[in-house]
């Protein structure tokens, strides 16, 4: 199901190159870093997720010691390991590629939900990542189905995205192209966060607090960016607002 989510996106953002008038070579090779980094942090996470921190390095070496047997390749991967390995790779990517770091963001901002969108599917179809029991209205084999609750937020997201794209260039955002990929972080850890509730898959990490509260590992990172995605927005608005004011009083001084 993944293939078909990097095949067809893949077509997408070829033509949003276009529209963007931007290198879709460049989009490549970034993107080929990008899924590199990202599939190491996905296993990486996964391993620091599923298993005690102390038997980390034991893990890693058995699976790659053991490939086949371990399920390197096929199995255990963790969305946010992927996207943060994925973020590395994409700075890495344009370092590479000799681009400016806000040229594609916009592209990821859609490629990264609607592949991912996929991904929720076959996890629906391979009955993992499951939700909480529940036997009401769309329930799936006694629980609930919330693969597909993801899949449909994230599929929405992306287009939405997609005709902000094609309706506008790459600079006619509010925040100079960064804005939209900000946006997604905002958006997605909201709803992983909210998501994360609603699933029953208790195998994962979880951290118990002195108050009583325990959230899931990809809680705390959900936290952790939305945070830092307002930071950023904040800190951007402010520099964008010093610019229009360096703007303006320059203009003054030659009038």
């Amino acid at each position: 199901m993944i293939v078909t989510g990097i095949l067809s996106g893949g077509a997408i953002c070829k033509k949003l190159c276009v529209v963007q008038n931007i290198n879709f070579y460049d989009f490549i090779v970034i993107s080929a870093v990008a899924g590199g980094l990202g599939f190491v942090g996905a296993k990486l996470l996964y391993i620091l997720d599923f298993y005690s921190p102390r038997y980390f390095f034991n893990v890693l070496g058995y699976m790659l010691l053991h490939p086949k047997t371990s399920g390197l390749i096929e199995g255990g991967f963790v969305f946010y390991g992927g996207l943060i390995g994925g973020i590395a790779g994409y700075f890495l990517g344009i370092k590479i590629a000799g681009t400016d770091a806000c040229t594609f963001l916009n592209t990821f901002a859609f490629v990264i939900p609607y592949v991912h969108a996929f991904g929720r599917i076959g996890c629906f179809c391979a009955g993992c990542c499951y939700g909480i029991e529940y036997t009401g209205p769309l329930s799936v084999a006694g629980h609930f189905p919330v693969q597909l609750l993801e899949a449909l937020l994230l599929f929405a997201f992306a287009f939405v995205i997609l005709g902000l794209v094609c309706k506008r260039s790459r600079n006619e955002f509010g925040m100079t192209g960064i804005s939209l990929f900000l946006y997604y972080i905002l958006y997605y850890s909201i709803l992983r966060f909210f998501l994360e509730f609603l699933r029953g898959d208790e195998a994962r990490g979880r951290v118990s607090f002195e108050t009583g509260i325990s959230l899931s590992i990809s809680q705390i990172i959900s936290l952790i960016l939305f945070t830092a995605g307002i930071i950023l927005i904040v800190l951007i608005k402010i520099r964008k607002n010093d610019k229009v004011r360096q703007v303006e009083a320059t203009e003054i001084q030659n009038d």
